[in-house]
């Protein structure tokens, strides 16, 4: 396999951005973590089985979604390729721009056989996220901003007995602020779905390596 190199993006760019676009909630927030009055969850590893290989994140979405959140696609994709290659040292990250590429100039990408499409990213592993939702705003309310991804992660396997199944699957919901049990009116679209990018992908790439998540109190 040729190994395609992601340099590590800086989960500490998207914070600074995070927090620069955001309004007063999300400053609090940051705010409170900083202080210290937080709590700390270790979580293990739910599948271990991508150590050491070279890896496609490719993320699917439905036409609503891509019509109504066109970056939505390349946001995820960046967001937990960012996430494994800061946080598993032993992998090669394929360059999501590559990957959003390859699914533009193959529109009907989903219908090739997984032991086929593994074959023509050229990679050990593929981490396929099915979008099924996506939604910046509280549902029903276009006032009220609320971030929601609710994503399939399924994991296909070059070496699998039979690379045409998935080898690990779950779903993945995330909300931002994940915090509040309703949305919030002092935000905008970029700052949500920073958000909603930075927790879904830390759930989802978390998902192949130990790690703390630590919210405010």
């Amino acid at each position: 396999m040729k190994p395609h190199h992601l340099s590590h993006l800086s989960l500490i760019v998207l914070l600074a951005a995070f927090a620069a676009g955001g309004g007063c909630n999300y400053m609090a927030y940051m705010g409170q973590a900083l202080q210290g009055d937080e709590e700390v969850t270790e979580v293990e590893a739910d599948y271990r089985g991508l150590e050491g290989k070279s890896i496609a994140v490719m993320v699917a979405a439905d036409e609503y979604v891509l019509f109504t959140h066109p970056d939505a696609q390349i946001g995820v994709a960046r967001a937990v390729s960012a996430r494994l290659a800061d946080n598993m040292p032993s992998v090669i990250v394929m360059d999501p721009a590559k990957v959003v590429q390859f699914q533009a100039e193959n529109p009907y990408w989903y219908a090739i056989p997984y032991s086929e499409l593994i074959q023509k990213m050229d990679v050990d592993a593929i981490v396929l996220i099915d979008l099924v939702e996506y939604q910046t705003h509280e549902p029903g309310n276009k006032y009220i901003w609320q971030g929601i991804i609710t994503g399939n992660v399924g994991v296909i396997l070059a070496d699998a007995e039979n690379p045409d199944d998935f080898v690990y699957y779950t779903t993945v919901r995330a909300l931002f602020p994940e915090d509040r049990k309703v949305g919030v009116v002092d935000a905008n679209n970029a700052t949500i779905q920073l958000g909603m990018h930075s927790i879904f992908s830390r759930d989802a790439a978390g998902l192949f390596y130990d790690h703390s998540i630590v919210r405010p109190n």
